[in-house]
């Protein structure tokens, strides 16, 4: 989005009040060229002199970068004396502009937040139109370390005695993240250490295993770890210190002792509540509900062919046999009364939970019997709540329902399990800081040597001599595909392809040309094998559609630089980027001369078609 003050109003002021080189800072490349050709409908043009001179120096730039010779936007950039720059342009036009800006020759910069670091680009002004920035598919605040990049780059040396950063309005500014960013401390380096598969190859080959360990324990990550380390030990001294002033307790680890006495009491509890889910009055029915007994309700009498409980509810239920034949359900709250009598017949395990001849015979004897019967005198209804049997049944497991502390411990659990809780936590913690770095490398040598890399002493195998020589991500993909020999008979094309779709990792759609019918199966092939290597690495993105790109531009050499941009939605620097990368990846498997003599012929191939046109240009 570009910036409320409209671009053309905010540079022409900055020219009146002597604040121009500037570098206005956006949030997206979009931005950028909507700025930058916001001034195509301007007259105000530089004067004729500066022209020339900048004209000049794309001429002087052309010599060592001919694909900036036809660049669209060389014009307006030349009479404009304003430009783009973000990582959707190519590295040699990106080159250009910083040449002319370090020249003096540039009024104005629209850039992303890329330029801020690693990169001699100084201006007299920096404008600041956002406190976001676009990352991946989301926005985020600027980081204090981000913002003072951006500032820093304000003050040209040797030129400006003082350098302006400025803030202009925005609807989706907050002033409190520049505040912060402007005045606040950066944000702590933190290590990027990985252990990698190829890392723990050449660290073997180099030293012994047993001194692994401490090359390790010198690294910066594992200075890092250890500082966090000590001040959770810190934290867990003080907590030691609090569970030490508990009063004592005839369990030596109360917390321990009363978690498991709490969880039980929890349990018998639920099963103590289960059993008495009924009113008092029901429960006391429960025990005469046998088969075969007469129970009476408020309209009808029947005889109970089995009890049962209901699903969901949990509520007790009777199945009866009524007058007439009729089987029914019935709650048991429902039964006024249980009569003193019942009928001895042999109880089936399915509906009708009898056998035919059996209810024929009880239907028969239920309609003989006299309408007054006596009812069996049910006992009172028990008031126990429980604590009783809880005590019985937990008694045996536990010395707390008869411990002098039972009442302090139930008082001070919750409390002293929270800091034990914290205490495990942060000692778990601190393990895995001490160690972590270590047993990741063990767990990688493991898999290495299970996958026959490594040899049962740790010593490199044949296979881990040549693989080690793989330095990328997802070497282990790599190396495994040679091993399976997907990649024999693969032409350059094709080579190049997968190692574009392996290098690329960005999920942003677009369209690309079409893959062949060789390289559809080879991307198959590498999903499959990427798929059985999940649990030892994580897989790539593959994207087929980008092989095509890479695909392309190997296998057919006639192929000009606009016409495979032509063919692609992704940006220059982004079909750029990719290329190199592949270049890179290409290069690693041409070291494998000595063993893979084959393939690194065809990676060799590969490496010469691609490097052509404009990546011919940089290094």
């Amino acid at each position: 989005m570009p910036p409320s003050i409209h671009p053309v109003h905010l540079i022409t002021v900055l020219r009146q009040k002597s604040l121009t080189p500037v570098i206005v800072f956006l949030t997206s490349r979009r931005s950028c060229d909507e700025a930058f050709q916001a001034f195509e409908s301007t007259t105000e043009t530089l004067p004729q002199a500066r022209q020339d001179v900048i004209t000049n120096v794309l001429a002087e730039l052309t010599a060592a970068y001919p694909s900036i010779q036809d660049h669209p936007l060389r014009q307006m950039v030349t009479v404009h004396g304003v430009a783009a720059h973000h990582a959707g342009h190519l590295p040699s036009w990106k080159i250009a502009i910083e040449e002319l800006m370090r020249r003096g020759c540039l009024d104005a910069v629209f850039a992303t937040t890329t330029l801020a670091a690693g990169v001699d680009f100084p201006a007299r002004t920096v404008v600041l139109t956002q406190s976001g920035v676009r990352r991946d598919q989301d926005f985020s605040d600027l980081t204090v370390a981000e913002v003072s990049q951006i500032s820093g780059r304000a003050g040209r040396r040797s030129k400006d005695s003082v350098g302006f950063a400025l803030v202009t309005p925005s609807p989706y500014m907050d002033l409190g993240v520049l505040t912060r960013g402007l005045t606040g401390r950066p944000e702590p380096v933190d290590s990027q250490f990985i252990i990698s598969y190829p890392m723990v190859l050449n660290l073997l080959k180099a030293h012994p295993v047993d001194h692994i360990q401490s090359i390790l324990a010198k690294s910066f990550a594992q200075y890092q770890m250890n500082a966090q380390a000590a001040t959770l030990e810190h934290r867990i001294d003080k907590l030691q210190a609090k569970l030490e002033s508990y009063q004592p307790r005839e369990c030596s680890d109360w917390l321990t002792q009363w978690s498991a006495y709490d969880h039980a009491t929890r349990q018998a509890t639920q099963k103590l509540q289960a059993r008495r889910h009924h009113p008092p009055e029901v429960r006391a029915r429960l025990p005469f509900l046998t088969p075969g007994r007469v129970v009476a309700f408020s309209r009808f009498r029947g005889v109970v062919l089995r009890r049962y409980r209901s699903k969901g509810q949990h509520h007790e239920m009777v199945t009866v046999l009524r007058n007439g034949g009729t089987v029914a359900e019935c709650p048991v709250a429902d039964i006024t009364g249980v009569v003193d009598h019942a009928f001895d017949f042999a109880p089936a395990p399915a509906f009708p939970w009898a056998a035919p001849e059996a209810l024929s015979w009880l239907e028969q004897q239920l309609g003989e019997l006299p309408k007054q019967l006596p009812a069996i005198a049910l006992p009172p209804p028990a008031t126990d709540d429980g604590t009783g049997e809880l005590v019985k049944s937990l008694g045996d497991l536990f010395p707390c329902p008869t411990c002098p502390c039972r009442p302090t411990c139930a008082k001070e659990f919750k409390a002293g399990n929270t800091v034990k809780q914290e205490w495990l936590h942060h000692t778990r913690t601190v393990q895995s800081l001490r160690t972590g770095l270590w047993h990741k490398f063990q767990e990688r040598a493991d898999t290495l040597h299970d996958l026959g890399y490594l040899d049962p002493t740790y010593k490199l195998t044949d296979d881990g001599e040549w693989a080690r020589l793989i330095r990328i991500d997802f070497s282990l993909l790599i190396t495994e595909m040679i091993r399976a020999h997907a990649f024999d008979a693969i032409t350059p094309g094709a080579l190049a392809g997968i190692m574009a779709c392996i290098s690329y990792e960005n999920d942003r759609p677009g369209s690309f040309p079409r893959i062949s019918p060789a390289m559809a199966g080879l991307i198959a092939t590498t999903r499959r094998m990427a798929t059985s290597l999940a649990p030892h690495d994580d897989p790539p993105l593959l994207r087929a559609d980008v092989g095509g790109l890479a695909e392309r531009w190997v296998g057919d050499t006639t192929v000009t630089w606009p016409q495979l941009c032509r063919s692609t939605s992704m940006a220059e620097g982004d079909i750029y980027r990719l290329l190199s990368r592949t270049l890179e990846y290409l290069s690693q498997v041409h070291q494998l001369r000595a063993t893979h003599p084959d393939l690194a012929s065809i990676a060799a191939e590969a490496l010469s078609r691609i490097r052509r046109g404009v990546l011919e240009e940089l290094p």
